[in-house]
C-alpha cells in the first residue's frame, strides 16, 4: 500500500520560546533572602527615628526583627552565606540587647509593710461589644486607680457599676476613640484636663492623696503615628506631657495607651524630658496590642516618678479589645 506523500516545506516548526514566568521565576530561597535583608535593613534604619517618622515607625517591631534575624542567621549558616550570617548575627544581637534593656528596669524593693497601690490601664476598644464582660473584669481586678481608654457614649450606661464602686471619677466620653474615664478610691484633691496638640485630645490630671502623701495621676492617649502629620502630633503630645510632668512636684504616675513602644524615639523623648521611667521589676516588653497578630507590640504603659517602683506587672485576658489590660502594683 502506498501512502500519499506529505507536502514538503522548508518551514520548520518554531522552537518553543521560554515563558516569561520561567525567566523571572523567584525561588523560595531567594524570597527568604529578600525578606531577610529587608528585616536586617529595618533593624538598622529604626535607629534613626529622630530623623524621620518612617524610621521611628520601623523601630517599634524589635521583637519581630529579633526573631526574623535569628532565623536568617540559621539559614545563612546552612547555606554558607558568610556575609549574610555576619549581618544577621549583628542584627540579632542588636535587637536582643535593645529588648533586654527593658527586661528589668528596677531592683526589687524591700518590704516596708505598705500595701501596694494597684493601677489598671485598659484600652477597651470603642467598638468592643463585650461591655458587661469588660466592666466585670475591671471590678474583679479591684484596682485603686482605673484608667479606661476608647470609651464613648455607648459605654456610658455600662460604666455605672464603676461609678458606684469608686467614690471619685473623671469621664470624658465625647471624644470617640480618645475618650477617657478614670476611677479611684483615693481621696481626690483636684482634677484638671489638658488638651495637647492640634487634635485637642484630653489628658486627665488627678491630684490625689496616697497614705498622706500627694500623688499626681496622669492619663493620656496620643494619636497613632501612622502618617507624617500624625507622627508630628503624636510626638508633640508626648513632649507636652513630659513638660507637664516636669513641673509637677512629688510622686507622679502616667498611664495609658501611648501608641509607643519602650524603645521608640517618642518614648525616649518622654522619659528624658520628664524624669519618668518604667521602674519595673517585671519586663515591660511583652506585647499589649495585637496579641493575635504577627506585628504585636507593647504600647500600653505605666511610668512613674518620685521614688516609686512597680513591683509587679501583669496583663489581663483578651476581652474583645485589640489591647490587653495592664495591671501594676506600685510601692515606694
Amino acid at each position: 500500500m502506498i501512502c500519499p506523500s506529505l507536502p514538503m516545506t522548508d518551514d520548520a516548526p518554531p522552537a518553543e520560546s521560554p515563558s516569561p514566568l520561567k525567566k523571572k521565576s523567584v525561588t523560595l530561597a531567594g524570597l527568604c533572602e529578600c525578606i531577610a535583608v529587608l528585616a536586617l535593613v529595618c533593624t538598622w534604619l529604626g535607629e534613626f527615628g529622630r530623623f524621620g517618622w518612617m524610621f521611628d515607625l520601623m523601630s517599634h517591631f524589635r521583637l519581630q526583627y529579633a526573631v526574623i534575624c535569628a532565623v536568617v542567621l540559621v539559614i545563612a549558616l546552612l547555606r554558607r552565606r558568610t556575609w549574610l550570617a555576619v549581618l544577621a548575627l549583628l542584627s540579632t544581637l542588636w535587637n536582643v540587647q535593645i529588648i533586654h534593656a527593658f527586661h528589668q528596669t528596677a531592683a526589687a524593693p524591700g518590704d516596708r509593710g505598705e500595701k501596694p497601690l494597684r493601677v489598671m490601664s485598659y484600652n477597651v476598644l470603642m467598638e468592643n461589644p463585650n461591655h458587661v464582660a469588660v466592666i466585670d473584669q475591671v471590678l474583679k481586678a479591684d484596682a485603686d486607680i482605673v484608667c479606661l481608654l476608647e470609651v464613648d457614649e455607648s459605654w456610658h450606661p455600662n460604666l455605672e457599676p464603676l461609678r458606684v464602686k469608686y467614690p471619685h471619677r473623671a469621664e470624658e466620653l465625647s471624644d470617640g476613640s480618645f475618650g477617657i474615664a478614670c476611677y479611684t478610691r483615693l481621696p481626690l484633691k483636684s482634677l484638671g484636663v489638658r488638651r495637647f496638640s492640634a487634635w485637642k485630645l484630653p489628658t486627665f490630671i488627678l491630684n490625689l492623696d496616697h497614705l498622706g502623701h500627694p500623688l499626681t495621676f496622669v492619663a493620656t492617649h496620643p494619636i497613632p503615628p501612622m502618617s507624617q502629620q500624625r507622627a508630628q502630633e503624636w510626638r508633640q503630645q508626648l513632649t507636652d506631657v513630659a513638660a507637664l510632668v516636669t513641673d509637677l512636684q512629688g510622686e507622679v504616675i502616667v498611664a495609658g495607651d501611648f501608641n509607643a513602644t519602650p524603645w521608640c524615639e517618642g518614648m525616649r523623648l518622654l522619659r528624658e524630658k520628664s524624669g519618668l521611667d518604667f521602674r519595673s521589676v517585671d519586663p515591660v516588653w511583652p506585647p499589649t496590642w495585637g496579641c493575635r497578630l504577627p506585628m504585636m507590640i507593647p504600647i500600653d504603659h505605666v511610668l512613674v516618678k518620685g521614688g516609686l517602683t512597680i513591683q509587679k506587672r501583669t496583663l489581663g485576658p483578651e476581652m474583645g479589645s485589640d489591647h490587653r489590660s495592664l495591671m501594676v502594683e506600685i510601692v515606694r
